[in-house]
């Protein structure tokens, strides 16, 4: 009996330290594994901010945007203005406009008709001959932005008269944009015309025009179709609910399912309906 109970308190007093010992093991490792899933966490925090950051910095510049975030701050590669109560201003904001409510920094794409205000003088102007684009009217200046966009812009007051996206397949047929990819080919679905010694043309360049640079031009009030006259299908204007045409007019569809008034004879448009499809 006597063995049995000096036994018995041996192996108790082992199993103690070693109790001792697993449970801040036992504790540890719970730290460990608490540990890891807050860097998994923080981890997984960074990489989303940075989605979303890359999300901000890709978008198509044809689109507006605004900057949710509670912590934005101005940054010229994504922000080039700011709301305030809905209200849109070009430009940086005041620091005191950081977070009131209805403030929220964002992109505008430029549009004919605006003014630059802020940037008024702080874009480069370009010579219009190295750039490949059309002669400027007398006060106008092509001025370009940060993001290589291309602006045509009156010197008193900045304000808009043209906008060339560049190198982008356009997604607005109101906005002029020029292909610069090296292989680019004629496509009837992306392109209407080209660049040649400064001029631009309508329809495909022809086999011999050495330096073609192939774009797109919206269509305005007082052009031709030149390249196009009779090549755009007529449609019914009571059909598609348009107004009746004058007397020697016609309305026809181009391919990107606009509506021109055009001329029979000549071509000279007289009206534009944009469609809404893109």
């Amino acid at each position: 009996m006597k063995r049995i109970l000096i036994t018995t308190a041996a192996v108790m007093a082992l199993a103690c330290p070693m109790a001792a010992c697993a449970a801040p093991a036992q504790s540890y490792g719970q730290e460990a594994q608490r540990g890891d899933r807050g860097g998994d966490q923080h981890t997984a925090r960074r990489d989303e901010d940075a989605r979303q950051d890359g999300q901000r910095a890709g978008r198509d510049r044809r689109q507006d945007w605004r900057d949710d975030r509670q912590d934005a701050r101005w940054d010229e590669r994504q922000h080039n203005g700011y709301y305030d109560n809905n209200r849109w201003t070009f430009g940086p904001p005041p620091a005191d406009r950081y977070g009131r409510a209805g403030f929220s920094l964002g992109y505008q794409p430029w549009v004919r008709g605006q003014s630059l205000g802020y940037y008024n003088g702080r874009f480069t102007v370009v010579n219009y001959r190295q750039h490949n684009l059309r002669r400027p009217n007398r006060g106008y200046n092509w001025v370009q932005d940060d993001r290589g966009d291309y602006l045509l812009v009156s010197t008193r007051g900045g304000q808009i008269a043209a906008v060339m996206i560049a190198g982008q397949d356009h997604g607005d047929r109101r906005q002029a944009w020029r292909d610069d990819r090296r292989d680019a080919r004629w496509d009837d679905g992306r392109h209407n015309g080209y660049y040649s010694n400064n001029a631009w043309h309508r329809g495909p360049p022809p086999r011999y025009a050495r330096g073609a640079v192939l774009g797109y031009q919206p269509w305005e009030r007082g052009q031709r179709l030149g390249y196009y006259n009779g090549r755009y299908a007529e449609v019914d204007y009571r059909e598609q609910r348009l107004r009746e045409p004058p007397r020697g007019y016609h309305w026809v569809r181009d391919t990107g399912g606009d509506y021109l008034l055009a001329a029979i004879v000549g071509g000279l448009i007289a009206e534009v309906i944009f469609s809404n499809n893109r």
